[in-house]
């Protein structure tokens, strides 16, 4: 597989688009990594995950168009993971050369309902798009199949009122581990992996918190996140070949590309930035 992240920031972006923070003014100077768009990514050219509010500029980053994407995983409905602007754009004529007719677009029902909801009262009924666009609903723990692919659905810790997501993407003997837009999760997870024998080969933690611990419980910090890789080493999960990331961070972790590099190098990890594409 080829895992690819578009963005690496959390909702705000980095540096913040209306701040002026000493981190946000030092991610202005150095530029290059330290300048990190809204979450998102793509694996093989064909899913994405998550639909957010930089969308359009990560197809310029790209250098080409959606209009080879027929599947996006959504874990949860936050703006900077599912714009509802972008969304519409597949629509009213605004979309010629479609390789899918319709997009099939994966989430918990919580979220579909929240999407739905949110649609209707800006822009029209589902009822009156749904040549264009398919909602999907996915249970916790049960695979499904996109093509060659197998998803799992696993439950984060993160959105009050709706069940967020993190996944499992599973072709030709190698694993993800998707795990943005969470706090620590529950060992029901572990204990999944381990029943199923599941070795992940590309670990992706959410660390919105840098290396700092503030109370932010739907987030963690590079010492959560480590505290999880350990967690799922002890029931065999992970290995020493098992490729581990950081991702989704905020300005106000304080902290910039170089930064975060330095402080993760304490934990074996690397840390994710916009552009970086991954081979399994």
């Amino acid at each position: 597989m080829k895992f690819k992240y578009l963005g690496t920031a959390a909702s705000e972006g980095l540096p913040g688009i209306f701040c002026n923070c000493e981190n946000c003014q030092k991610a202005w100077r150095e530029g290059g990594r330290s300048i990190m768009t809204r979450s998102q990514s793509i694996i093989d050219d064909k899913i994405l995950v998550d639909y957010g509010a930089d969308t359009y500029m990560h197809c310029l980053q790209m250098g080409k168009s959606l209009n080879e994407i027929g599947y996006v995983l959504i874990t949860h409905s936050h703006e900077d993971h599912f714009s509802y602007s972008e969304w519409f754009n597949r629509y009213y004529g605004n979309a010629y050369g479609l390789r899918y007719e319709k997009l099939k677009m994966f989430a918990h029902k919580t979220a579909i309902e929240r999407i739905k909801r949110v649609i209707a009262e800006k822009w029209v009924s589902l009822d009156d798009v749904k040549e264009k666009f398919e909602f999907i609903e996915v249970d916790l723990y049960k695979p499904f199949k996109i093509e060659e692919y197998t998803i799992t659905a696993l439950p984060a810790f993160h959105t009050e009122g709706e069940q967020s997501l993190l996944y499992l993407i599973e072709k030709d003997g190698k694993t993800i581990f998707y795990g943005n837009d969470t706090g620590i999760f529950t060992t029901d997870i572990d204990e999944y992996l381990s029943k199923n024998k599941i070795v992940i080969d590309l670990l992706s933690l959410d660390c919105t918190k840098g290396d700092n611990p503030y109370k932010y419980e739907s987030h963690l910090s590079m010492t959560e996140g480590y505290e999880i890789y350990k967690r799922l080493e002890k029931v065999g999960a992970v290995n020493e070949k098992t490729i581990k990331y950081f991702t989704h961070f905020t300005h106000n972790c304080k902290m910039t590309y170089p930064d975060l590099c330095e402080a993760a190098k304490r934990f074996n990890f690397e840390v994710a930035y916009d552009g970086l594409e991954i081979l399994l």
